[in-house]
């Protein structure tokens, strides 16, 4: 139910739907992101990588990305519209596998839980964005008519051939990596008074700094860093999709796979509060 109360936090009245599920806080060696890219092996991930690169170039082009410098104008537009393009395939994803389900009356191994997820997150980096800039009514003419045709383009491809779809998310997803690696770049080295540097210092939305939990301080440099950790996420949950076999676990799903990274993580953290080493064991 909607109200005019203020929240106690000061971040507004729809805490609810980013306070609700919340995001897990990032430790610096997962922040440090490698931009990668996996190499095509069959038709259908040339046909995917082809039709990234296509995309690629006419939205470049049409944007006008690479001329001129960077303005914090520039990287809103961009970034707020290909965020209301990015929430669509995960959500699109979630509902076929649910259908499929349904249908077939057997568990999908949480592809559709980590789907939905990924919009979802897809979704908070639109809706931080939009706290720092307001797009006007011909961008959101245009928001519109993108979203009805990727919608339906991805939509039918999932149906066809929902490796393509995954393997095309994939390669979205490194060039996301890539994109938000240059806004970052061009933070971290902008000359001191310009617009671009002011983000060094500035503090992220409130609806960023609770959902990726940046602190009271957390700056705009942090918000971004945080989201092309999302990214790159994105990026190896799709790439591992396309590549699965039917009836193969989701490693992000599968209780044993946690289990193991959880006792690696306490054995670590033992190890560090203590001091100490591993004993070494004597060759035989």
């Amino acid at each position: 139910k909607a109200t005019n109360t203020k929240h106690p936090l000061g971040i507004g009245k729809c805490s609810v739907e980013y306070l609700a599920g919340g995001h897990s806080l990032y430790t610096p060696d997962e922040l440090d992101i490698k931009l990668t890219h996996t190499p095509p092996k069959t038709l259908t991930d040339k046909a995917a990588l082809a039709s990234v690169r296509l995309l690629r170039f006419g939205f470049d082009t049409a944007t006008r990305w690479n001329v001129g410098e960077l303005t914090q104008q520039k990287i809103m537009l961009r970034a707020i519209f290909l965020e209301t393009i990015a929430a669509v395939p995960g959500f699109v994803g979630a509902m076929f596998r649910h259908f499929k389900v349904l249908r077939t009356m057997e568990r999908d191994g949480g592809w559709t839980n980590l789907l939905l997820e990924e919009a979802e997150n897809e979704k908070m980096h639109l809706l931080a964005f939009i706290k720092m800039y307001k797009p006007g009514f011909l961008f959101r003419l245009a928001v519109i008519g993108g979203q009805c045709v990727f919608a339906t383009f991805f939509g039918t491809m999932y149906v066809l051939n929902p490796t393509y779809c995954h393997r095309l998310v994939g390669y979205v997803e490194e060039e996301a990596c890539s994109t938000y690696t240059k806004i970052i770049g061009g933070i971290n080295h902008a000359p001191e008074g310009s617009e671009l540097a002011a983000w060094r210092t500035q503090q992220a939305p409130a609806i960023g700094r609770a959902y990726w939990h940046l602190g009271e301080e957390g700056t705009v440099l942090d918000l971004m860093l945080a989201i092309r950790a999302d990214e790159a996420n994105h990026r190896d949950v799709n790439h591992l999709a396309a590549g699965m076999k039917p009836g193969q676990i989701n490693p992000f799903f599968d209780p044993g796979a946690k289990l193991d990274k959880m006792l690696l993580k306490y054995v670590k953290d033992v190890l560090n509060t203590s001091g100490g080493a591993p004993p070494k064991t004597a060759a035989t």
